[in-house]
């Protein structure tokens, strides 16, 4: 837009911005909600985590639960399938809290988890013996990361 030369450099100036104020206002009158309400509905969530106070907690809304329970030198998975598929062999790695070196944990004897059933497994534990290196530990479904345990929550009581 060519602003006449006749006006002095404020006058100018202050010309220049009524239409980009104009166009601001008008792109804001088309961003909102069409008729001018506010949009009601609240964004869907995640429902809040299951924690535990002796094991790792996994859990997703499709209906897929595992616990990590350290025992001794190795630890026990269970896993619980409500997914409506079976699932394929659990695995799961660890990193390191000291040095986040990713570490694979064996889970001994792993099997498909049929849909509606429970599975046990032992876990052998190595490179991060001790609890308070464990910086997030991971489950594996055939290989395949489905995300991240909560750790345990000291007086916990779920």
């Amino acid at each position: 837009m060519r602003l006449p030369r006749h006006l002095p450099g404020r006058a100018r100036s202050r010309a220049a911005i009524v239409p980009a104020v104009v166009v601001a206002l008008g792109l804001a009158a088309c961003t909102s909600g069409g008729d001018g309400a506010p949009d009601e509905r609240s964004p869907t969530t995640s429902p809040p985590p299951v924690t535990s106070a002796e094991s790792y907690v996994f859990t997703d809304a499709a209906g897929i639960e595992a616990r990590l329970t350290l025992r001794g030198e190795g630890a026990e998975l269970t896993v619980r399938n409500d997914s409506g598929g079976v699932l394929p062999k659990p695995g799961l790695f660890v990193l390191d809290a000291r040095d986040g070196v990713r570490t694979t944990w064996r889970v001994l004897d792993a099997a498909p988890v049929p849909d509606g059933e429970r599975a046990s497994f032992e876990v052998e534990r190595s490179l991060v013996p001790e609890a308070r290196h464990i910086g997030l530990v991971v489950l594996l479904l055939g290989g395949e990361d489905f995300g991240a345990f909560v750790p345990p929550q000291p007086g916990d009581g779920a």
